[in-house]
C-alpha cells in the first residue's frame, strides 16, 4: 500500500517563465498573422471571382447596347428612306453621324488622359524630390 503522506504533499504546478510566456506570445501572433493572411487570401479569391462575374456581365452588356444601337441606327435609316432618301443615302448619312459621334468621344477622352497620370501626386513627389536635393546642396 503506496504511503499517504506522499499524496498530501504534491507541489503546486510551476507558474510558466518568462521565456514560456515569450515563447507562447510569439506562436499566438505567428498564429495571428498566418490568420490574417489567410483571411486576405479568401477575400482575394471572392473579389477575383465577383470580378470575373462583373466583367461577364459587362461584356453581355456591352453586346446589348451595341445592338440596341444598330437597331436605332437601321430605324432611321429605314424611316429616312421612307421618306424619300436613297436607301445609299440613308446609310451613309448614319456612318457620318456615327463617325462624328466617335470622333467627339475621342477628343474627350483625349483630354481625359493627363487624369490619368497622377498629375498631382507626381507633382508633389518632385516637389519634395526638389526640396531634398536643395537640402542636400546646403
Amino acid at each position: 500500500m503506496p504511503d499517504d503522506r506522499l499524496s498530501d504533499t504534491e507541489l503546486p504546478p510551476a507558474e510558466p517563465g518568462i521565456v514560456d510566456r515569450l515563447l507562447a506570445t510569439a506562436r499566438d501572433a505567428r498564429r495571428l498573422v498566418y490568420d490574417h493572411i489567410e483571411l486576405a487570401a479568401l477575400e482575394a479569391q471572392h473579389a477575383a471571382s465577383n470580378l470575373v462575374r462583373i466583367l461577364c456581365g459587362v461584356i453581355v452588356l456591352a453586346v446589348l447596347v451595341v445592338t440596341a444601337w444598330a437597331a436605332l441606327v437601321a430605324a432611321v435609316v429605314i424611316w429616312a428612306a421612307g421618306t424619300g432618301f436613297s436607301l445609299t443615302a440613308a446609310f451613309f448619312l448614319a456612318a457620318l453621324a456615327n463617325v462624328l459621334v466617335a470622333v467627339g468621344l475621342a477628343f474627350w477622352m483625349r483630354s481625359r488622359l493627363p487624369e490619368l497620370l497622377f498629375s498631382a501626386t507626381l507633382r508633389q513627389l518632385r516637389q519634395t524630390a526638389g526640396e531634398e536635393e536643395w537640402r542636400h546642396a546646403e
